[in-house]
């Protein structure tokens, strides 16, 4: 992706700008819904049901694959994985990328976990559960991944690029399903947590991007 007249690199190039504003006011709509549907009940709805069932019959709770995917959303693990993409997109110097990881994941799972969960008050086994917090971090971790891999140098195959890209918002989705698998949330929990990522790691890029094309003009350019 090319730089601007300041050097600044965007996260997002405009002619994905406002498809990503759409995907934010989609994932807002999404979560707002099931939040209002779901406020105050300790029981899954009728898409709980059907897609619990579904996904429980495929998972048993006992596959260690399961267990190994959901613990990427603990704290530990996931700022590991904060850590390494960082620090990835510092080598690279897509300091942007860098704040785009630490900023959009942080700010994703305080909105989820400070915010939306107190608010909902949705229970499972006396826990608050919407959005899922788990899906919000790896999500949140998945897309800044996905966001640096579609706009990085290498490799230049674009095919390559994509398969990353597919594989890293896969795993999240694969954590998502894990979490359903294993009753620890229902389905549209975490379907509200990976929205709750989708529209604050594009909003975060969205101001990034709009920041670093108002940096100085660099000399000679």
């Amino acid at each position: 992706m090319a730089t601007d007249l300041s050097g600044y690199r965007p996260l997002l190039s405009e002619r994905v700008r406002l498809l990503a504003v759409l995907f934010i006011a989609l994932a807002i709509i999404v979560v707002a819904v099931f939040g209002l549907r779901y406020a105050d009940q300790d029981m899954p709805g009728y898409l709980d049901r059907s897609l619990d069932t579904l996904i429980r019959n495929a998972l048993h709770r006992d596959q260690p694959i399961t267990r190994a995917l959901v613990s990427l959303g603990d704290p530990a693990q996931a700022a590991i994985l904060i850590a390494a993409v960082a620090s990835a997109a510092a080598i690279a110097r897509r300091w942007s990328g860098v704040l785009l990881t630490v900023v959009g994941t942080i700010t994703a799972v305080a909105i989820t976990e400070f915010i939306l969960k107190p608010l909902t008050g949705r229970l499972s086994f006396g826990h608050l559960t919407y959005p899922s917090g788990h899906t919000t971090a790896v999500a949140a971790i998945a897309l800044a991944t996905a966001i640096l891999i579609g706009g990085a140098d290498w490799p230049r195959s674009i095919a390559v690029r994509l398969i990353a890209c597919l594989a890293a918002v896969g795993l999240a989705a694969g954590v998502a399903i894990s979490l359903v698998a294993l009753r620890v949330h229902y389905a549209t929990d975490t379907v509200a947590g990976y929205c709750v990522a989708l529209a604050t790691v594009l909003a975060v890029a969205l101001v990034l991007d709009f920041l670093g094309s108002r940096l100085p003009v660099r000399r000679g350019c």
